[in-house]
Formats: C-alpha cells, sequence, structure tokens
C-alpha cells in the first residue's frame, strides 16, 4: 500500500479557531492518523474575509496541511471533514513531488500578504507612464 502525499487547505469557523486552535488542529491530525495518514507539516494561514458568507460567516480561519495517506482512505477522510462540524470547507489536492526541500520552503515561508489596491494603482500608472515614453 503506497502513501500519496496530499495539499489540503481547510476554512474553519474563526470563532472556533479563537476559541482553541491546537485542539481544532490536533482533531484535523487524528482525523488523518485515524485514516492510515501521517502529517507532515500544518500552518496556520490565518484569518481572511471570505468573498461570499458560508454558513452565516463573513470570514474563516485557512489550516493548511501537507499529509501522507493512502490513496484509497481520501475520500473517507474527505467525507470525515465534511461531516465534521470543525470545518466550513475544505480542498485536498494530490501532490506530485514533496520532498525535504519543499518541506523546508514551507517552513521558512510567511503567511500570503494581501496586496493592498493603493500598491496595485501606483505599479499600473508607472507602466503607463513608460508605456507613453
Amino acid at each position: 500500500m503506497e502513501l500519496k502525499v496530499y495539499e489540503a487547505m481547510f476554512m474553519i469557523d474563526p470563532t472556533k479557531a479563537a476559541q482553541d486552535w491546537e485542539n481544532i488542529k490536533k482533531q484535523l491530525s487524528d482525523m488523518i492518523v485515524r485514516r492510515g495518514g501521517n502529517v507532515l507539516n500544518s500552518k496556520k494561514w490565518g484569518e481572511r474575509k471570505l468573498a461570499y458568507e458560508i454558513s452565516g460567516h463573513k470570514r474563516a480561519a485557512y489550516l493548511l496541511i501537507y499529509f501522507q495517506m493512502p490513496s484509497e482512505n481520501v475520500n473517507i477522510f474527505r467525507t470525515d471533514v465534511q461531516l465534521s462540524e470543525l470545518v466550513m470547507r475544505t480542498l485536498i489536492l494530490a501532490q506530485e513531488k514533496y520532498n525535504q526541500d519543499d518541506q523546508q520552503k514551507f517552513d521558512e515561508e510567511s503567511t500570503p500578504e494581501e496586496v493592498l489596491p493603493e500598491e496595485n494603482a501606483q505599479d499600473d500608472l508607472a507602466d503607463e507612464d513608460e508605456e507613453e515614453e
């Protein structure tokens, strides 16, 4: 039985995340282990505003987890997560390759930052000036 590497992004109710983040992370890790997997790495991506309301929430806390699991258990794990009241939405993707360099880069990367509209506007103006010359 070959273990494949997966990347999962979980959108979590921000109220629950603020109350007990470590417990939520542990429960999701336990679900992975229960389905024959093991967690390679996990990272909190913070809280973000949603494009539209989900279950009455305008914001969500994000958790990114890389894990290994037998491919035949992934759909069962996905169902477990969907039935859980911890998670609002989930995206699970198979990773073609994942190695120690990827894990080190993952540890070093900071949380993605939102681009401010003012920065884009200034960049666009600079581009327009260059085109006119």
